[in-house]
């Protein structure tokens, strides 16, 4: 009776928990005025990319190319782990990193940006209250965003986006149609810069397998729903190793990759800043990766690639599942979908067909 009660009363300040963060956003959302769009007056665009993380920020990065090419400066908001991606790109002008809470120093350059077009590609999130408050810092002329309720005025422009089944890069397109630049889905690239240096070192290393094809092996996400089982992890490097043609580089979280048994035919990435691994894909004959930016990566380099997915859904909009909506998204990918909702429940034996296809083509 008593644990009843008490599961009652939680339950209830959830609700009122739940109704409190809607008053204050939409009080946090609110401004006298829409504006309507000008295309004439519009030449500074800002996009926010804080609630992204790395595979979203790799998707993209073929914004700002297209923005670029239709004579507009563009800035990127980022959060400091990201901003690396973004600051050899030749197609952005303004890369700024920004924290939750905002310090008073990035609350002051906010303040003073030059922004005609704010875009924010997400639907309403746990990160809504801080764009609204990134939003009144830098006063864009005009705001775009997905899918809120017209109570939340804070947007000038709402992008009703329902295609739950398409690919992220999808409400890109949307974008552009918006503000009247025509890009089929297909011409929608993903756009990645990085020193050279790190081709250089790659390539010294890769000319000791100048007569063997590389692989580049993925088996850990950041969540243990799309990793594979260390088991299986072991399973497939024993069944990679024995292709005396190929060599296999695991790439991946370095305490994890770490701690995995040498394998003849198997290297364990030790290069560890993230442009290693864009490289190692950049010259590898193709991938294997379970759900992670290793992925995007891929398609960014229009490499053959096996990806294992798990049946993760969107915990705000439960109508957008990551199958779907973080896809390979290009024509030489595979997408395997592991039953029971986890990576660890496929039978690697389903992999073997797809890598003898990889070393005969």
């Amino acid at each position: 009776m008593l644990e009843n009660f008490i599961n009652i009363i939680r339950k209830l300040n959830r609700k009122r928990n739940y109704f409190t963060k809607e008053v204050k956003l939409l009080i946090l959302s609110f401004k006298i005025k829409k504006t309507k769009l000008d295309l004439s007056k519009i030449n500074k665009i800002t996009i926010q990319a804080c609630k992204n993380g790395l595979g979203d920020a790799i998707i993209i990065s073929g914004l700002p190319k297209i923005l670029k090419s239709q004579g507009y400066q563009v800035t990127i908001l980022t959060i400091t782990k990201n901003a690396f991606l973004f600051e050899n790109n030749p197609n952005i002008d303004k890369v700024i990193c920004l924290d939750k809470p905002l310090t008073k120093r990035q609350t002051q350059i906010l303040k003073y940006l030059e922004c005609d077009l704010f875009i924010d590609p997400n639907n309403k999130t746990s990160y809504s209250n801080w764009v609204f408050k990134v939003i009144k810092k830098i006063k864009p002329k005009h705001t775009i965003g997905f899918n809120y309720p017209k109570t939340y005025r804070i947007y000038d422009s709402i992008i009703n986006y329902s295609d739950y089944s398409s690919h992220f890069s999808k409400r890109f397109i949307y974008i552009l149609r918006h503000i009247n630049i025509e890009v089929k889905e297909k011409e929608y690239k993903y756009d990645l810069y990085y020193p050279n240096k790190y081709d250089l070192q790659v390539e010294r290393i890769l000319s000791n397998y100048q007569n063997k094809k590389i692989c580049i092996f993925t088996p850990y996400a950041s969540s243990e729903r799309r990793s594979f089982s260390e088991k299986q992890v072991q399973n497939i490097l024993n069944l990679l190793s024995n292709y005396p043609n190929l060599i296999t580089i695991v790439v991946g979280l370095p305490d994890k990759i770490n701690k995995l048994c040498q394998s003849p035919n198997v290297l364990i990435n030790s290069l560890d800043h993230f442009f290693y691994a864009v490289s190692l894909v950049k010259h590898c004959n193709f991938v294997i990766s379970v759900d992670t930016s290793i992925v995007h990566l891929s398609n960014a380099f229009n490499k053959p690639l096996i990806s294992i997915y798990s049946s993760e859904v969107d915990i705000f909009d439960p109508r957008y599942e990551n199958n779907n909506v973080y896809k390979p998204n290009y024509d030489k990918a595979i997408q395997i979908i592991a039953p029971g909702d986890t990576a660890k429940n496929l039978d690697i034996n389903i992999l073997q067909q797809y890598i003898n296809k990889y070393l005969t083509t």
